[in-house]
């Protein structure tokens, strides 16, 4: 029937600030079928057969699978053209590509209290736009870290589209449960590493807008942070793994393409990456709020062999003034070495337990860990030094940050 008119008799509307295959998820779950199963049997299917491209999906869809999916939902082909991600000043590599192993599926971090209040509005769930930009750490609305990890099971395999009352909601692909909180009126206790994220993310998305060299710059170092050291054995571990307290898991770096590593890599990683990019470039206050970088750019030209013209980022630093943040009192030593002590007790007792197990504790930890703050102080605090410990991660570790953050877990798996 859909293929012969052409014309679905269901179709919602797409949401402002939703991206673009997002509402395609939602118009497909409503028939029972991926997005790329329904534009398929509108004849929208990408010729290239390519599962979830991004640039496919949302970036730049060619013009026949926009005029299909505009004629057969009755919309607009300019509001759906407006959609399009690359008629934004952005390049394609400063926007998260999200893309899941298998058809329909979506990796792209999500704010679950968002999604939430979607919900308890009585609406359709959807990712917003502003969660597909690399510097995109967390919800300026929730005041919380992104998430990539489904809250039930805990994988990050991906999300996908599915009803529920009549409802599209965002599903985990593996335990396919709808994502929501699991205490959804607890308040998300705020703490001074999530404000300073928060910050630096206002700060490099400002920069990225409004300085088209600045996204050149953030990415260019980026590339470098991820390749391989120059001459060293042939070793293929990314400079970043060499100067943070832990290499990437291997599965992680399977994934990256380092072309282009602040669009596929995972949240955690990625977190590192733009804090380091951050420092080497003095962008938004990194210098101030996480330390002088630990590395030169120069060293680090010289580490990877850089061609000369990466030299074109050792110019005057680029100054962005960050967003005013609440100034928070740091622990003592006494309370970092009871709340380390604390992990490493309960991470050693759950050694040989089964995989489920000591991911449901993982997540027990990081959520505590993260959600114990210390008293607000008006005064700012003085200098502060890189962590030499481990610090919060979403799924994967990151680095370069204050002494403030607390302390992850070695292994997600063990």
């Amino acid at each position: 029937m859909i293929q012969d008119q052409r014309v679905l008799p269901i179709a919602p509307r797409p949401i402002g600030g939703e991206l673009l295959s997002s509402w395609q998820g939602r118009v497909a779950c409503r028939y029972g079928l991926s997005s790329d199963g329904l534009a398929a049997l509108l004849g929208a299917k990408p010729d290239s057969g390519r599962v979830a491209r991004f640039a496919e999906r949302d970036f730049a869809p060619d013009a026949a699978q926009i005029s299909a999916w505009a004629s057969a939902c009755r919309i607009d082909h300019g509001a759906l053209r407006a959609l399009m991600l690359s008629g934004r000043s952005r390049p394609q590599g400063c926007y998260v590509w999200g893309e899941g192993t298998q058809a329909g599926a979506f990796r792209t971090p999500v704010c679950v209290a968002c999604l939430d209040e979607d919900a308890g509005a009585g609406g359709d769930h959807h990712i917003r736009r502003a969660w597909a930009l690399v510097e995109t750490l967390t919800c300026s609305r929730h005041d919380r870290v992104l998430a990539e990890m489904c809250p039930h099971c805990l994988s990050s395999t991906g999300w996908r589209f599915g009803t529920c009352d009549q409802d599209a909601r965002v599903v985990c692909v593996r335990c396919a449960r709808v994502v929501r909180s699991p205490r959804a009126s607890a308040a998300i206790a705020n703490s001074r590493f999530r404000e300073t994220l928060s910050a630096l993310s206002g700060g490099l998305g400002d920069a990225i807008d409004n300085t088209s060299s600045v996204a050149d710059d953030l990415m260019r170092v980026a590339r470098l942070l991820w390749t391989a050291p120059h001459g060293r054995g042939g070793s293929l571990t990314p400079f970043i793994a060499s100067v943070l307290t832990g290499r990437p898991l291997p599965s992680v770096e399977a994934q990256v393409d380092r072309n282009e590593p602040l669009a596929t890599i995972p949240l955690g990683w990625r977190m590192a990456t733009l804090i380091a990019v951050a420092q080497l470039l003095d962008l938004a206050d990194a210098r101030r709020d996480f330390g002088p970088p630990p590395v030169s750019i120069e060293r680090l030209l010289e580490w990877t062999g850089g061609s000369p013209r990466e030299a074109a980022t050792r110019r005057a630093p680029i100054r962005v003034a960050a967003a005013p943040t609440r100034r928070r009192k740091l622990r003592d030593a006494a309370e970092y070495r009871a709340m380390a002590e604390a992990i490493l007790a309960s991470w050693r007792q759950i050694q040989g337990q089964s995989i489920a197990a000591r991911q449901r504790l993982l997540g027990r930890l990081m959520a505590q860990t993260l959600d114990r703050a210390p008293p607000v102080q008006d005064a700012a605090p003085g200098p502060a030094r890189p962590s030499r410990t481990r610090p919060p991660t979403v799924g994967h570790r990151a680095g370069f940050v204050r002494a403030s953050a607390p302390v992850e877990p070695r292994s997600r798996a063990g």
